[in-house]
């Protein structure tokens, strides 16, 4: 695991980021009225993506991959 990893799993700014960055996510859906997406959905694709993140990295260990 690089140091970045487990800063990315570990920090408390980090986590800000991820929420963060998933709230503008969200935010641009919800103004592209091209895709015709239901705003509930939207928001709950958005909204998983932390999780997903966070699954998905091996230096957390809240959840999901653990070596």
């Amino acid at each position: 695991m690089t140091q970045f990893q487990i800063w990315f799993a570990k920090s408390p700014v980090a986590s800000f980021l991820r929420v963060f960055v998933a709230g503008i996510l969200g935010w641009l859906i919800l103004n592209i009225d091209s895709l015709g997406i239901h705003p509930a959905l939207a928001i709950a694709l958005v909204s998983s993506l932390p999780v997903l993140v966070a699954a998905l990295n091996p230096a957390d260990d809240r959840f999901g991959v653990k070596e």
